[in-house]
């Protein structure tokens, strides 16, 4: 039997695809505006994807008409006007609005057209996008008047259903490092519904499911970054069929120690913050990791703190989080490479959707 197709927009450095791919589907191709994002891509899924802005589609048919019919849509609009912690959560929505509704255009004309072969699509967003996506979109909403009449169709006729196929999920009920909380919106089209598979993790002990994964044990898998051994060997500490030698692990080997007015300023945010709860600094290991973001930052509230493994006082004292630590936290493969700049691939890694 052959294998799903996936298409993936907003692609970025393709961890929704990644997923897919880790569970038998053929990933086509990518799409997204960024450079590193397409050539991190292409990288990683051999694909011949191009730059491409997604806000294209918002009024012309054709191009839509001209993409790759698969079985599996999935897209991951960007969200950052949609976070509440984005200008205390009063950054302006259309421009995310914008790029949902042209994502659920795409959609909506590969479910609806002659001969679909679409048997299901998947939306990520922030969990906070829930407040502003619609509960139906019809026809004219996505400005498909012209379209759905073209193709015996009430423009006033509802294209796709948000209200009942949209749900929050946390990553670490599914075996992430991670608790990441996000909102996911689709549909299995045959059975007209988004369907969510059943956690693998717990926090609740009553589940009789395995504990939420910490990152104590996952740093506890992971070679120190202080490390100069290259003639050492490695199991990915995720998956752990993967083995390579230390020269082979990008990403990781290298000082990102912060000097202490860097360290501190994170330190006060979290254990003194004028409105707002007490954080742990450094990072609590007994927990999953906090949200990996995509702003590398080691001096406020939401940085990422560890403890540098170099016996230091002040400067250097305490680290980010290396890019492959990082990757690790949501999920990535060791295997999975990033390309561009260090402040790049901390984007692409933070921007990411969790394999699991």
């Amino acid at each position: 039997m052959s294998k799903f197709k996936v298409i993936d927009f907003f692609c970025g450095a393709g961890g929704f695809s990644e997923g897919f791919r880790q569970v038998g589907f053929e990933i086509v191709k990518g799409y997204d505006n960024w450079q590193p994002a397409i050539n991190t891509y292409n990288h990683n899924f051999e694909t011949v994807s191009e730059v491409k802005n997604i806000l294209d589609f918002k009024d012309e048919e054709d191009g839509i008409n001209n993409l790759p019919n698969t079985e599996i849509i999935i897209g991951s609009p960007p969200c950052v006007s949609f976070s509440s912690s984005n200008k205390s959560g009063k950054a302006d929505k259309s421009l995310g609005l914008d790029l949902t509704k042209c994502f659920l255009r795409v959609v909506a004309i590969k479910k609806h057209q002659k001969d679909s072969v679409l048997k299901a699509w998947f939306m990520e967003n922030v969990s906070n996008s829930k407040k502003y996506i619609s509960y139906i979109y019809t026809f004219e909403d996505l400005n498909l008047t012209e379209w759905a009449l073209k193709n015996g169709k009430n423009p006033k006729s509802e294209a796709l259903n948000l209200k009942d196929n949209t749900t929050i999920i946390n990553s670490a009920d599914y075996g992430s490092y991670q608790a990441r909380k996000r909102a996911i919106s689709g549909e299995i089209i045959q059975m007209k519904r988004l369907v969510i598979p059943k956690p693998t993790h717990s926090n609740n002990e009553s589940q009789n499911l395995p504990k939420w994964n910490t990152l104590g044990e996952l740093m506890n898998k992971i070679p120190s970054p202080t490390s100069k051994r290259n003639d050492l060997s490695f199991k990915d500490p995720i998956y752990t069929k993967i083995r390579l030698k230390q020269i082979e692990v990008t990403d990781h080997f290298y000082d990102s120690g912060l000097y202490k007015s860097e360290w501190s300023q994170s330190k006060e945010h979290k254990t003194n913050h004028y409105c707002m709860g007490k954080m742990s600094f450094p990072e609590n290991l007994n927990k999953p990791s906090r949200t990996i973001t995509a702003t590398k930052s080691g001096t406020s509230r939401e940085a990422l703190i560890y403890k540098s493994e170099y016996k230091r006082e002040g400067d250097g004292e305490y680290r980010t989080p290396t890019i492959r630590e990082a990757a690790s936290i949501m999920g990535f493969p060791f295997t999975y490479q990033f390309l561009g700049s260090l402040n790049s691939k901390w984007r692409l890694v933070g921007n990411a959707v969790c394999p699991s």
